[in-house]
């Protein structure tokens, strides 16, 4: 099994929540993928787990990554 960390600060739980929530629906379709997000008062943590390739979950993981990334700086446009 791989597993990954990640957490993102954030200025409020609100955002955090957001977060959380913008990378719900691409979690659900991948066998062997778990995804778990939590939103925190300053930040955003995912845990990710896998069954599977090493080349699989690198894609995966910079995938979730560049969703992460365009949602939170939609988040803090929108916001401002």
């Amino acid at each position: 099994m791989i597993k990954a960390q990640i957490k993102i600060s954030t200025p409020n739980r609100a955002t955090s929540r957001s977060l959380v929530a913008s990378v719900q629906p691409d979690n659900l379709n991948m066998k062997g993928l778990t995804v778990k997000g939590k939103a925190l008062d300053r930040s955003a943590s995912f845990g990710l787990e896998f069954e599977g390739k090493i080349e699989t979950f690198i894609f995966t993981l910079d995938d979730l990554l560049r969703c992460l990334q365009a949602a939170k700086e939609t988040l803090t446009k929108v916001s401002n």
